[in-house]
């Protein structure tokens, strides 16, 4: 019988013992053959297959490299390679064969898993490079590329009809559908954008670049709680994904849901453990919940791998109760002389004011402040003169048209409690003493009612606000304030009453009475010289652009107290004005005072309120969480000789 003969019989008999499942013996059998007949093909691609079906996967390993010699242009023993390395979870190496897969046998099923590891490893643009690769030396997905080439060029016109030209002949094409909703996406078409990819998850509940698509379509669109699930389902696909851990924590620091995303930026530094942006977001999530010594430690390390990152400085002086070292204050003294972005050299002067502030060394604190001030201000678009104007247009038009409150809301709301004013003026430490109260829920500062007054602005672009509200009746007026209740209750728990906060909600007094006529309003009032030069020593992350002169802001002081005195005036015994300073002299009277306007007992939780766990997210979360000083009360005067320009608009305070 000759050696052929023998080698087909052996190949037979094995093939049988697989087939009837004795796997011991067909192994033996195989090893056989092998012994003489060492580069047979079939036997080795049988004995590859059984010890892949028995999971012994280092064997298979070796089989399938000593395959890939003897026949390298096979697809399939690539793909086999993949497999293995992935069950051995040798991420390196998985990636590595992929890559050579790719190479060798190009298809729309290994760009997107190549894309996808980019997509895992924060590299959006490497991913839609290797689609769009593909598709350009794939004469099948032409249509497609040259879509990619119309979109990058601008011509989204063009764009769209390449991919529509693919979806007519295949209507479920996944990655037309994918990049028409990109386009969408970027035309601001969010809810065709988002149909397009939910339709792509349908077809493919796999396909993780779609997920990251549709999860950052919800967050632009500040959708958070849609958002949540699409990235949840981008971390089940791949969890190691750093970006979506990090966004997902974001996503629950907004709604502030903490813990949640403390635990996610943990997990996210784990796997990229020298991410210094990460240790910030980090820092301001522990500083809020009030684990002061961890946030230090945070924004500590922050420095440690960013060491020209101001912000992060700023943010241990933002503690307001942090004492720098001569170290630390010589450090930032000297990144001031290094190349650093103009936002950080802002902010480590307002961080080098406080450092010098808290040594009592007062002229180099004001000359840091000053120059912080001043690079800053360059930065914005503020004009007095105009928010003087606007402040004249608000009190004409309820002046004029005082019979609009005869069309308030019918029914409204007794749940919100605004709290009112100038910045730096006690808002926070109010809105402590009330949270504390077992009736009252402490939110943050919602930008709600500003965005109402943005939407009854765009009613018609012509008239504007305020003018626009003579368009709206009753029942328009009963919507906007179920709205305002409707969309603030992500940030609330079930108690009866909750706090607003935004101090810039002053400007909307008239508006707030029309839609939430039972609200309660409280003004936080402090001396002018105190909390204008509070504000001046302020670097706030957005908005208060009337912040960074001392001229401007004396002027913005002295208009938001004529537009109080205006509305005291159009609802007396409506607004309930408390002084920082009356608080502080005298906390026992004026806290049942507040208590009582807000038609609530007496708790004395509201006088041990530094003991509250609850979440501060202002800059003064920490002073909040120490019992009431004295200390801030005239501190303006460590800084008088630098202040002539608060003076001569406030002169009663010259000495």
């Amino acid at each position: 019988m000759s050696e052929n003969t023998n080698l087909k019989l052996a190949l037979d008999n094995a093939i049988d013992l697989f087939n009837n499942n004795n796997l011991n013996e067909c192994i033996e059998q195989l090893e056989e053959i092998l012994n003489i007949h060492s580069t047979n093909l079939e036997a080795l691609e049988m004995l590859l297959d059984l010890n892949i079906k028995i999971n012994k996967a280092e064997e298979a390993l070796e089989i399938i490299k000593k395959l890939i010699q003897l026949d390298p242009n096979k697809k399939e023993h690539q793909e086999k390679l993949i497999k293995v390395y992935q069950f051995l979870n040798d991420e390196q190496a998985y990636q590595s064969a992929l890559i050579d897969l790719h190479k060798n046998f190009p298809s729309i099923e290994t760009a997107r898993l190549i894309s996808n590891i980019h997509i895992e490893n924060d590299r959006e643009e490497e991913s839609d490079q290797v689609i769009q690769t593909f598709f350009e030396s794939d004469k099948t997905y032409g249509d497609l590329y040259k879509g990619i080439r119309h979109a990058k060029a601008g011509r989204l016109k063009l764009a769209e009809e390449s991919y529509k030209k693919v979806l007519k002949k295949e209507k479920n094409n996944i990655d037309a559908l994918r990049l028409l909703g990109l386009l969408a996406f970027k035309t601001k078409d969010y809810e065709i954008a988002e149909r397009l990819f939910l339709k792509v998850l349908k077809l493919n509940p796999s396909f993780s670049l779609a997920w990251d698509n549709l999860a950052k379509l919800y967050r632009i669109q500040n959708k958070l709680l849609k958002s949540i699930p699409a990235f949840e389902n981008l971390l089940k696909l791949d969890p190691s994904n750093f970006e979506a851990l990090v966004s997902l924590g974001t996503i629950y620091i907004k709604l502030s849901k903490y813990h949640e995303g403390i635990k996610l930026y943990e997990e996210s530094l784990k796997i990229k453990p020298e991410n210094p942006r990460v240790y910030l977001s980090l820092g301001h999530a522990l500083k809020t919940i009030g684990e002061r010594k961890k946030s230090e430690a945070a924004y500590q390390n922050t420095i440690k791998y960013f060491p020209l990152s101001g912000e992060a400085y700023w943010s241990l002086a933002n503690l307001k109760t942090y004492e720098f070292s001569d170290k630390e204050i010589a450090n930032m003294e000297l990144s001031l002389k290094r190349n650093m972005h103009q936002n950080e050299i802002i902010q480590m002067h307002f961080a080098l004011g406080k450092a010098y502030e808290s040594n009592r060394q007062f002229d180099k604190s004001f000359k840091h402040y000053k120059d912080g001030n001043w690079q800053q201000r360059k930065q914005i678009s503020y004009n007095a003169e105009d928010y003087k104007i606007s402040i004249d247009e608000i009190i004409d038009f309820f002046e004029n048209n005082n019979n609009i409150f005869d069309l308030k809301a019918e029914a409204g709301s007794d749940e919100p409690i605004f709290i009112l004013g100038l910045p730096r003026s006690g808002s926070t430490l109010i809105e402590q003493i009330l949270a504390s109260h077992s009736l009252i829920e402490g939110t943050q500062e919602l930008p709600n009612i500003m965005a109402i007054s943005r939407d009854i602005k765009l009613i018609d672009q012509k008239s504007g606000y305020p003018d626009n509200l003579l368009k709206l009746n009753q029942s328009s007026f009963d919507e906007l304030g179920k709205k305002y209740i409707d969309e603030t209750k992500w940030a609330r728990s079930s108690k009866p009453f909750f706090i607003d906060k935004m101090p810039n909600n002053f400007f909307h007094i008239g508006l707030i009475k029309l839609i939430l006529p039972k609200a309660k309003i409280i003004d936080a009032r402090r001396n002018p010289m105190d909390a204008c030069f509070s504000c001046f020593k302020q670097y706030f992350a957005k908005g208060q652009h009337f912040t960074y002169d001392l001229d401007d802001i004396a002027r913005y002081y002295k208009d938001y107290v004529r537009l109080m005195d205006y509305w005291n005036k159009l609802f007396p015994d409506e607004i309930f004005t408390i002084q920082y300073e009356q608080i502080i002299e005298n906390p026992n009277d004026r806290i049942s005072d507040l208590l009582e306007f807000c038609n609530v007992k007496f708790e004395d939780n509201c006088l041990n309120f530094h003991k509250s766990k609850r979440a501060v997210k202002t800059a003064s979360s920490e002073q909040v969480r120490q019992p009431m000083y004295k200390t801030g009360i005239n501190y303006w005067r460590n800084y008088i000789k630098n202040l002539d320009v608060l003076l001569e608009h406030f002169p009663n305070y010259k000495e």
